[in-house]
């Protein structure tokens, strides 16, 4: 997508607003229904961890990388 610049903020176009509230309701339904096909997002877990070596690290990404999406973050993990 091109990007436009103006001179001055009266050359700017005015925005393209929805005709009715219910229009951005549609519009919010439609994203909140298309991120649930793309399923669960995972997030790394909070917090800094330290390993003795590169591979000990590697072997704990590895691990989080295969367990499910859906399960805890830590084995102690309280949330």
């Amino acid at each position: 997508m091109p990007v436009a610049r103006y001179r001055h903020i009266a050359d700017v176009p005015e925005a393209r607003r929805a005709g009715s509230a219910l229009e951005g309701l549609e519009a919010a339904c439609a994203a909140s229904s298309m991120s649930r096909a793309f399923g669960h997002v995972r997030r790394a877990p909070r917090g800094v961890r330290r390993f003795r070596s590169i591979e000990e690290a590697d072997a704990h990404r590895q691990r989080w990388e295969s367990a499910p999406a859906d399960a805890d973050e830590s084995p102690g993990s309280s949330t």
